[in-house]
């Protein structure tokens, strides 16, 4: 058996950032906005608790947990916390 700590990737007022290997455990507080941005790679959002406000390019849509969201690369989006919210970020995908 190995049990590892895991290593907090970012930690700040919004809330924090577990490193999970090829994932990323989020946990956001009520009001907190994440992304506000575009990257080359595209990523998978597991929503597990909580709901948001999530707008992908022009779209947005209020989303509630238990949701898996794809967003392709290189598209702007932004998500709002409209309540505590965990989720789990997937990089990889492509």
């Amino acid at each position: 058996m190995n049990i590892q700590e895991l290593r907090i990737a970012k930690s700040d007022e919004r809330g924090i950032m577990y490193d999970c290997d090829k994932l990323r455990f989020i946990a956001r507080k009520q009001g907190s906005i994440s992304a506000n941005h575009a990257h080359e790679d595209g990523e998978i959002l597991y929503l597990v608790k909580g709901e948001i406000e999530l707008t992908v390019g022009e779209e947005t849509h209020t989303v509630r947990a238990p949701a898996k969201i794809e967003i392709p690369g290189s598209i702007y989006h932004k998500l709002i916390a409209l309540s505590d919210i965990e989720l789990l970020e997937d990089r990889v995908f492509a």
